[in-house]
């Protein structure tokens, strides 16, 4: 269990108590989250503000459910829920240690002058001493210890052919005895080869990750949405669900899933986390969730108490309703309001429990983690447009993550919703209505098509704004139906009186969900574990499915595994992978070239693989 420190209640600055958490190496999320108010990610200082000084936020109290904090923004006055910037932090870390480099191989005695010396950077301080199944031997001739370094990612494996057939099954939606028939290997080498295929892809997808952002891109559009995930109980005496959400974000253009993480943590255990809460007083109901040890982690106290207050067995999922879009929205938004924080998106229902293994984070801190995650891999994006679900907290997540580029007018913000509920007949005849009816609007305009429909939804977004002066309700219709997105409508998000009419029109014309759900799609229809009932008001009630996993992990390593195999391996039908089109291959990648990468440290130092830091294996 890491390190602990006992502290009061409310942790003070000599003796002034602080009203919110203190930034954290250099994060400070807590600042409005109005998208396009004059004050959004303005940070809110954590001391009191004194008579006479101009404080642009006020603090308000919680309810009872959620005793925390609230803070209102003098500007727009709209409130937010405070967050703990050290929580935001770690969760970031989690999420993002793939991204680290490789740390070069060398002296394992900790009390050597070449500990931390490279076997391939410092040779003169090593001796070969051959080599023998893929590991080759070295004497550190400070303090004559002998160690191995493994030449290949296959070593000491016994089945090493067997790695491309289990890692192609495991995306073609291949059961685990399945696999076992097909190569010959009992379950408990499956899943050791599932481990093995999953460390690769992170090894690999953060290789070529790390380049992101210096690939300069004029303008990314960000398509972001949320997916339910349920894993079976273990034990009948206790038949409760166990139910994670995950929030992704793929590139428009290119398809590529820049991001995919799930609200699990399975490197901690729920006993340390309680016992680090019980020795830091986190469990005293007075003190604020923001001011604990590790606020981003479910504790059981707080799992009970909001599971025993909600209404219904399991969470509703109100897009898999038979609603009009119209509807879709009003509904969305009053399930939003009922909700002690709108942001908790994850909050459990009465046949919810706790995973058995492993700790459940709080979705909204994966969520604001995973949009910081983001922004740090399109910085190299001139502009960028984002288009989320309706849903608070991705919004407020994006907002705290963008804020510096939404202030400089470099990033816009859409809320997309449409008819979920349709037959493909009914589709069809939209679509083709709706074709014609562009024709028409275009010929009228004198324009093509998308100026014209840019044009119509100015005009729409002009109208509704002289109609109400509330912003949350200026939905637009956009004129055009698809297939993938009948009877679009989308919300604004980034009014801030700069933006032109014109500009506006085109950011709300170009928006869509399409890119993550038809990645959605493909992950529900081609991995085993992911494709089984999703609960809807008509049938809240407790479900098992033998498409579930029962152990959390394996569905955080396949969302992990789907999302490098679909970037890299999977191509569209013109030959093209995401990673190409976004600039991180110059052709497909091959199952091999994943399973066998090793970090090239010998080119690393050379200077050019900073760049290019990959085996012959893996160059396309």
């Amino acid at each position: 269990m890491r390190g602990v420190f006992v502290s009061d209640r409310v942790p003070k600055i000599g003796a002034i108590p602080l009203r919110c958490p203190d930034s954290f190496e250099g994060l400070q999320v807590n600042g409005c989250r109005n998208p396009a108010c004059s004050n959004v990610g303005l940070p809110a200082s954590p001391y009191p503000s004194k008579a006479g000084q101009n404080d642009p936020y006020k603090i308000e109290k919680g309810g009872k459910v959620l005793p925390d904090r609230i803070m209102l923004c003098k500007a727009c006055r709209r409130s937010f829920m405070l967050k703990s910037n050290k929580g935001v932090a770690a969760e970031l870390r989690r999420i993002s240690h793939y991204l680290d480099a490789s740390a070069e191989p060398s002296c394992p005695n900790g009390d050597c002058a070449n500990h931390g010396r490279g076997v391939y950077s410092a040779r003169g301080a090593y001796r070969a001493r051959g080599a023998r199944s893929g590991m080759r031997r070295y004497l550190c001739k400070a303090c004559d210890v002998h160690f191995s370094v493994p030449e290949r990612s296959t070593c000491r494996q016994r089945a090493p052919h067997e790695n491309r057939t289990v890692f192609v099954e495991i995306v073609t939606k291949k059961p685990i005895r399945g696999i076992a028939q097909v190569t010959g290997l009992d379950a408990a080498t499956v899943y050791s080869k599932i481990d093995f295929i999953h460390r690769q892809c992170l090894a690999f997808a953060g290789d070529r990750e790390r380049r992101l952002e210096d690939i300069d891109h004029h303008s990314l559009r960000l398509c972001v949405d949320s997916q339910d995930y349920m894993v079976n109980w273990r034990r009948r005496v206790n038949r409760k669900n166990i139910q994670f959400t995950a929030v992704c974000t793929v590139e428009a253009a290119s398809g590529y899933v820049l991001a995919h993480n799930m609200n699990f943590d399975p490197d901690m255990m729920q006993v340390d986390v309680e016992d680090e809460a019980r020795i830091n007083g986190d469990l005293d109901p007075k003190k604020k969730s923001y001011f604990r040890t590790s606020p981003q982690y479910w504790l059981e106290h707080d799992f009970r108490k909001q599971a025993g207050a909600a209404p219904l067995e399991i969470r509703p999922n109100i897009d898999a309703e038979p609603l009009l879009v119209e509807q879709l929205i009003i509904e969305k938004a009053l399930l939003e309001a009922s909700m002690p924080d709108p942001e908790i998106q994850d909050a459990p229902f009465r046949g919810n429990q706790m995973p058995h293994a492993g700790v459940m984070t709080h979705a909204d801190y994966t969520a604001y983690a995973h949009a910081m995650l983001v922004e740090r891999m399109t910085r190299g994006a001139k502009y960028a447009t984002i288009y989320t679900d309706q849903s608070t907290m991705l919004r407020n997540a994006f907002t705290a993550a963008f804020a510096d580029r939404i202030r400089k007018g470099r990033c816009e913000m859409a809320f997309v919703q449409f008819q979920k509920e349709m037959t493909i007949d009914e589709k069809r005849d939209l679509a083709r209505a709706s074709g014609a009816q562009m024709k028409r609007l275009a010929a009228a305009f004198g324009v093509s098509e998308p100026q014209a429909a840019a044009r119509a939804m100015a005009w729409g977004y002009a109208t509704a704004c002289a109609g109400t002066n509330d912003p949350n309700i200026r939905w637009i219709a956009h004129p055009r139906d698809t297939l993938n997105e009948p009877r679009q409508w989308i919300l604004y998000l980034t009014d801030n009186r700069r933006r032109s009419l014109e500009g506006i029109g085109w950011a709300i014309s170009l928006a869509t969900l399409a890119p993550v759900d038809n990645y959605f799609m493909r992950l529900r229809r081609k991995v085993y574990y992911l494709e089984r009932p999703v609960p809807t008001r008509s049938n809240a009630k407790r479900l098992w499915s033998g498409y579930q996993a029962y152990d959390p992990r394996r569905v955080a390593q396949m969302l992990d595994i789907f999302r490098v195999y679909t970037n890299f391996v999977w191509q569209a039908s013109n030959g093209e992978t995401p990673a190409m089109r976004l600039g991180l291959a110059r052709g497909p990648v091959r199952f091999e070239d994943i399973l066998y990468w090793m970090p090239n440290f010998e080119k690393a130092r050379s200077g050019d693989g900073a760049r290019d830091n990959v085996t012959p294996m893996a160059a396309e």
